[in-house]
Order: C-alpha cells, then structure tokens, then sequence
C-alpha cells in the first residue's frame, strides 16, 4: 500500500528536495545551472526550483479535482505531423551574450545580440535561413550605472527586447517567436540604474529598428508615458528631470518594451497564442 505521507510531501518544497537529491543526474545538472546563474539568483536557485515544482503539481494537482477550471500544461501528440504540415512555416530565435574583444591592447566588452530566421520545408538556403547580429559596445552607452556588476545585463536584456521586437515588425508573417533564456526577469535586484540617455536608445536603436519611423514612434510613446504615468509615479521629485532631458529609466524602459512586445505578440496571434513567462 501506498504511503499517504509519501504522497503529501510531492507537493512541498521538502519533499521536491529529496527526490531531487535520490536523482543524482537531475541534482548534478541543477548544480551545474545554479554556477551560471546570475549571483542575485545562485544561492536560492535549488530552493527556488523545488519550490516551483511543488506549486507546478499543485496546480495540476488542483485541475485534476476540479478546482481548476483552465489546465496548466497541457500535453499534445504530434505524431501525425509531417513537414508538409508545416510549409512555408516561420520561426525566429533570439539570444544574446556578452563578449570580449582585444583591440589595440584595449579589452571592450560589446554586446552581441544575433537573431535566426527560418522558413520551413523552403529548399532554396538564401530564403530558408536569415541571419543577423548586431553588436554595441557598452563603452559606448553614455548613460547607465556602468560600475555595477549587472549594467550588462541590463544592456542584454534591453536588446533582447529590441530584437524580438524588431523581428516581429520586418516578418509580417512570423508565427513562432522564440527567446534563448527567460523572457521576463526578476527586475527588483536590477533597481537603482542611473538612466540612459536619448542617443544610447538610438545607439540601441539603430541595430534593432533600423526603421527610423518605427524608432521615432517608440521613443515617443514611452517618452509620452514616462511623462505621464511613469516618473511621476516611480520618482516624483526626478520626474520633470528625466522628462525635460529625454532620459530613459533603464527598468521602465524594459517594462515599456515587454508591455509593447506582449501586445504586438496578442495582436498578431491572439491571448491564447501568446506564452507569457
């Protein structure tokens, strides 16, 4: 017979612990994360994950007696899918990272953000496949808290955001859009960064919207309402500041362009389609 207690701790932190730890692999491989995971994260990233995996069968848990009407995950077969199915089908990955160059005895870190573009069951290469990369380096960003440990972070995250954004304004007929990491963060950690200034958003700009209509139109929007809404509400006495020189709070800008993707992302394949994480 089974053991009730047994069953119970599935769904605690505790008890994701332990069968954790009986799965050697599984607990090795989370190790593994917990070293490449950002230090803010590192120290509660075990604890973190059980905890996740407990609120996960929770829910499913919930669904299944009827105290959940909308399933959390639900599982498909696709097994009579062929690549016929998906003709003509086209799908864009987004990833960036940090890197160094060495230049005449100097060591800048850029920024690289590259994006890959496909179309499936295309034979010709040169329509199938697209690619681009675009490089900044922060020594160049005027704006922004550069003594900070997590300033590239926040430079890769705002860039992520553009290119995503990017991809969906010159593929009209995109239909899966995907991003190398989580496409939301824990923001509280990154609080506190001095603003950029309007050319380190057209520095930004010029690899990601080359468009310069569309890089006007954001600029102001989210100039429009951090003017608004936004300063007056985050920091009352820098809010006529930050509005008059045109600056951009790097958290509220990261916010405006999540909020700007997730719609655009609604608009184009409806709430149901659109995964929000």
């Amino acid at each position: 017979m089974n053991d009730p207690s047994i069953d119970k701790r599935r769904f605690t932190e505790k008890g994701v612990c332990e069968e954790i730890k009986r799965q050697p692999h599984i607990f090795t491989k989370l190790a593994e994360n917990a070293l490449i995971a950002s230090e803010s994260l590192r120290n509660n990233y075990f604890k973190n994950t059980a905890q996740f995996v407990a609120n996960l069968r929770l829910a499913v848990q919930a669904y299944e007696k009827g105290k959940r009407t909308e399933p959390i995950l639900t599982v498909n077969s696709v097994g009579d899918i062929s690549w016929s199915d998906l003709q003509g089908e086209v799908v864009t990955f987004i990833d960036g990272g940090l890197g160094q160059v060495q230049l005449s005895s100097q060591v800048p870190i850029l920024l690289r953000v590259g994006s890959y573009c496909v179309r499936t069951g295309e034979r010709q290469i040169a329509e199938r496949e697209q690619f681009g990369y675009y490089p900044v380096i922060l020594g160049d960003i005027e704006g922004g808290s550069k003594e900070r440990k997590d300033f590239p972070d926040i430079v890769r995250i705002t860039a992520e955001l553009l290119g995503g954004l990017a991809a969906l304004e010159r593929t009209p007929e995109l239909r899966l859009l995907m991003f190398h990491g989580p496409l939301m963060y824990l923001m509280n950690a990154y609080a506190g960064h001095t603003p950029f200034t309007e050319k380190d958003i057209d520095l930004f700009l010029t690899h990601y919207a080359q468009d310069q209509g569309l890089s006007q139109n954001l600029k102001n929007d989210f100039l429009r309402e951090a003017r608004r809404k936004i300063y007056p509400s985050i920091a009352p006495e820098r809010a006529h500041e930050w509005s008059s020189r045109k600056l951009f709070e790097p958290l509220s800008w990261i916010s405006f362009l999540y909020r700007r993707l997730i719609k655009e992302a609604k608009r184009r394949f409806g709430d149901d389609k659109v995964l929000q994480i």
